[in-house]
């Protein structure tokens, strides 16, 4: 249904709506049933990530081909995990399932404090990430575009809407009684969706509409520059948690009122008060340098988040994002003291998640669909394995997401060393056959020291800088 009167767009938002409820009575209908048929969303966890348990392996510099290998021997593996304990978690897959598991499964109903979601904005636009690879010989390729998501609904709003909606009515179960939902848009759909909001969680829980205005290129000359998004924020609940937070106002051509019972303060800029901070934040966005960039499509910066954080919950709250990209979220509170949890169907944005969530302190599980999930990784390495050491050997990357124009670039990368499009790897050395746990993260170039003790279950996953997944096990590992 294109839609593109106002007439149909009425029609279109009521309609979505309409169909939205119907199908999260259906969905919650399976979620409280007795009996569950085989078909129930289901997700498990296939990797851990413990970076605060050191010392399963070192990472040295060494003579791939050459005969002199000394290496420190590998320590013994710290005590393992148990997977359920673990609470900062990244879904692969479809949010809609996920959150389904959630509420079965981890009876996860009114346990969220905050979720901050990033959805598509439809725009009916495909997203690219920017990928560049670092050759060993000291090369650099151009910049790379890979496929990141797609917003793919074009002119069908009701569509778009519907999409939403069934997510937002999930997502309020999931919300505490004191719990927020902020919801990030822009000038294409966040009108529609604020009366998609209003029905679902009541006008009166309406809370603000925060605008974050951003320098960025680009200008019309048929209208004023758009550089703004807008932040929808709802409480569950009119008991929603916020910590009023502080800003500078400065004063009229910076200078002091001297008001009575009023304090003041000066800065090279002038002076000014301190003030609960209003509606319209201006923040930079991700500069191309900025430490922060991970060369994902649409990225927001972390200091959007933290205000967002530290609004709205306390340290050991978990919060959610559904459409999670790089994690941003994440990263925000593992620095704040925050658990959380993400979920993305892009293999781009989880290897993305992965690699920046494991350069913090926190422990975080990576959770796949146990049913319809790729039987084959769709990445492949060859793993060489001699003189009680491991390493990859080559490497063979997906390139599902790599632009046409783009892969004779990249084929011409691996046949100069396969290795440099490694993203990363990790080696569990204690193997289960269920869960891999990594405890640091490796280049394509590294090499990992075997325990001393014979008949070892070893166990190798990895990244392509393209997000495609690679996993090798050898359970009777000969020194």
């Amino acid at each position: 249904m294109r839609t593109t009167s106002g007439q149909n767009r009425i029609e279109a938002l009521a309609g979505a709506l309409e169909r939205s409820r119907e199908v999260f009575g259906q969905l919650m209908a399976r979620v409280q049933a007795e009996d569950v048929t085989t078909d129930f969303p289901a997700f498990a966890g296939e990797e851990c990530y413990d970076p605060v348990e050191g010392g399963a392996y070192h990472r040295l510099p060494v003579d791939r081909d050459g005969a002199q290998l000394e290496f420190a021997a590998a320590a013994a593996p710290a005590g393992r995990r148990d997977a359920d304990s673990i609470v900062n978690r990244i879904a692969s897959g479809d949010n809609l399932d996920y959150m389904m598991w959630l509420l079965r499964k981890r009876k996860m109903a009114g346990k969220i404090q905050l979720i901050y979601v990033d959805p598509p904005f439809f725009t009916g636009a495909k997203y690219l990430a920017s990928v560049q690879i670092n050759g060993s010989d000291g090369r650099k390729s151009p910049v790379l575009k890979v496929g990141a998501y797609e917003d793919k609904w074009g002119h069908d709003l009701g569509a778009y809407l519907e999409m939403l909606a069934v997510r937002f009515l999930l997502m309020r179960e999931l919300l505490a009684e004191t719990g927020s939902l902020w919801v990030h848009l822009d000038w294409h759909g966040s009108h529609y969706v604020k009366m998609l909001l209003d029905e679902i969680f009541g006008p009166e829980h309406f809370v603000n509409e925060v605008v974050w205005t951003y320098k960025s290129g680009g200008a019309s000359k048929k209208s004023f520059a758009r550089k703004h998004d807008t932040l929808l924020f709802y409480g569950r609940t009119g008991r929603y948690k916020f910590h009023p937070l502080r800003e500078k106002s400065y004063n009229r051509e910076g200078k002091p009122y001297r008001f009575k019972g009023v304090e003041e303060f000066q800065d090279e800029n002038g002076w000014y008060t301190m003030v609960n901070m209003k509606d319209v934040w201006s923040i930079d966005m991700v500069g191309r340098t900025s430490s922060e960039r991970m060369g994902y499509a649409t990225q927001k910066p972390e200091k959007l988040l933290e205000r967002i954080v530290e609004a709205c919950t306390d340290p050991g709250d978990l919060c959610a994002d559904f459409f999670a990209g790089t994690g941003t979220l994440g990263a925000v509170c593992s620095r704040k003291g925050r658990s959380w949890l993400l979920c993305d169907e892009g293999s781009t944005a989880i290897g993305s998640q992965i690699l920046r969530m494991s350069e913090l302190a926190d422990p975080f599980l990576v959770e796949r669909p146990v049913q319809g999930q790729e039987t084959m990784p769709r990445a492949s390495a060859h793993v060489a394995v001699r003189e009680g050491h491991i390493m990859l050997d080559s490497l063979q990357p997906d390139l599902t997401q790599v632009r046409q124009q783009d892969r004779e670039i990249v084929a011409e990368y691996i046949g100069a060393n396969s290795l440099d499009l490694v993203s990363f790897w990790s080696i569990d050395t204690a193997y289960d056959g269920k869960l891999h746990v990594g405890r640091r993260l490796l280049s394509g170039e590294d090499i990992a020291a075997l325990p001393k003790e014979k008949g070892t279950a070893v166990s190798i996953v990895g990244y392509d800088l393209f997000g495609g997944r690679f996993e090798w096990t050898g359970e009777e590992t000969e020194r």
